[in-house]
C-alpha cells in the first residue's frame, strides 16, 4: 500500500530499520562500482588487443612502404644501366609492394578505429542509471531518462548540422565577397561473464533505488506525524485499521503508536465517571486522617 502516489517500495525493504537500510546501502555501493570497474577493465583490455593488433598490422602495411621506396630507388639506379630487367623488376616490386602497403594500413586503421570509443556507452549508462536509482529511488524511469537522453542528443545534432550549414554558407558568402573585393583574405572463463555482471548490476541497482525509497519513506516525517494523528484522533475506518498497522504498510510504527494513543484515550473516556468518584474519595479520606491526627 502507498501513500500520496509515492513509489512501491517492496515488504523487505519496508519491513528493514532505518540502519539495516543505511547498512544495505553501503554494502551495494562498493560492489556496484567494483562491477562498473570490471566491465570497464574488461572492454578497455578488449580494445587494447583490437588497438594492439591494428598497429602491429598498420607497422607491416609501413615495412611493406619502406620495400616500395627502396624497389623505386633501384629502379631510378638501373634506369641508368644498361640491362632493363633491373629497373622493370624493381617497378613491379615497387608497385606489388605498394598495393600491400595501402591494403595493410587501411585493415589497420578500420580495426583500429573499431575500438573507439575506449569507455563504451553501456557503462556510461549503467553508471547514469545508477546515480538516477541512488538520488531518486524507485521514482527514477531509466526508460524516460533514456529517452530524455536520447532526445538531447538529437537536439545536439540538429545543433551541429545547424552550424555546419552556417559555417557552409558563411564560407561561401565570404568567397562571393572575395570576388567582389569587399571581404577581407582570412577567416578468463572462472570470471563472471559481461552479460552476468550486467544482469547483477541491473539487479543491485533496482535494489539501492528501492532501498532510497524505503529510505525517503522511513525519514518522511510530516507523513508519519500526520499517520499518527489520523489514528490517535481517531479518524481512520475500523476495517483500514489492521491493514495500515500491518508491517507491510507505510508508516506503520506511527499507525501503531496513534492506535495505542487513541485506546488510552478511550479508556479514560469510558470509566472517567468511576476515577473521579475515586479520586473525591481518595481527597476526601485524605482530608479526614489529617483532621483526626491534628485531634
Amino acid at each position: 500500500m502507498t501513500t500520496n502516489g509515492s513509489p512501491q517500495v517492496t515488504t523487505k525493504t519496508r519491513m528493514s530499520s532505518l540502519l539495516d537500510l543505511l547498512t544495505t546501502i553501503f554494502r551495494l555501493v562498493p560492489k556496484q562500482l567494483s562491477d562498473n570497474l570490471s566491465l570497464l577493465t574488461g572492454q578497455l583490455k578488449t580494445k587494447g588487443i583490437r588497438a594492439g593488433a591494428g598497429a602491429g598490422i598498420a607497422v607491416v602495411g609501413l615495412v611493406f612502404g619502406s620495400i616500395t621506396f627502396i624497389s623505386l630507388v633501384v629502379a631510378l639506379i638501373g634506369a641508368f644501366m644498361s640491362e632493363p630487367p633491373l629497373w622493370q623488376t624493381s617497378l613491379w616490386v615497387a608497385l606489388g609492394a605498394f598495393v600491400l602497403m595501402l591494403i595493410l594500413l587501411g585493415v589497420g586503421a578500420m580495426v583500429i578505429r573499431s575500438g573507439f570509443p575506449l569507455l563504451p556507452p553501456e557503462i556510461v549508462r549503467g553508471v547514469k542509471h545508477d546515480i538516477g536509482y541512488v538520488l531518486k529511488g524507485n521514482a527514477f524511469d531509466p526508460v524516460e531518462f533514456d529517452r530524455l537522453e536520447e532526445e538531447r542528443r538529437q537536439q545536439k545534432l540538429v545543433e551541429q548540422q545547424r552550424r555546419k550549414e552556417q559555417a557552409k554558407r558563411a564560407k561561401k558568402e565570404q568567397k562571393l565577397a572575395k570576388r567582389r573585393g569587399d571581404a577581407a583574405e582570412s577567416l578468463p572463463q572462472t570470471e563472471p561473464t559481461e552479460a552476468q555482471i550486467r544482469h547483477r548490476m541491473e539487479l543491485r541497482r533496482r535494489h539501492l533505488g528501492d532501498i532510497r525509497s524505503g529510505f525517503d519513506e522511513k525519514t518522511d516525517y510530516r507523513a508519519q506525524f500526520n499517520t499518527f494523528t489520523r489514528h490517535a484522533t481517531g479518524n481512520v475506518p475500523a476495517e483500514n485499521i489492521e491493514q495500515a498497522t500491518s508491517p507491510l504498510a507505510p508508516h506503520h510504527s506511527a499507525a501503531r503508536a496513534g492506535e495505542r494513543v487513541h485506546e488510552g484515550v478511550g479508556f479514560v473516556k469510558d470509566r472517567w465517571q468511576p476515577l473521579t468518584v475515586l479520586g473525591a474519595s481518595v481527597t476526601t479520606a485524605a482530608v479526614l486522617l489529617r483532621r483526626l491526627r491534628r485531634r
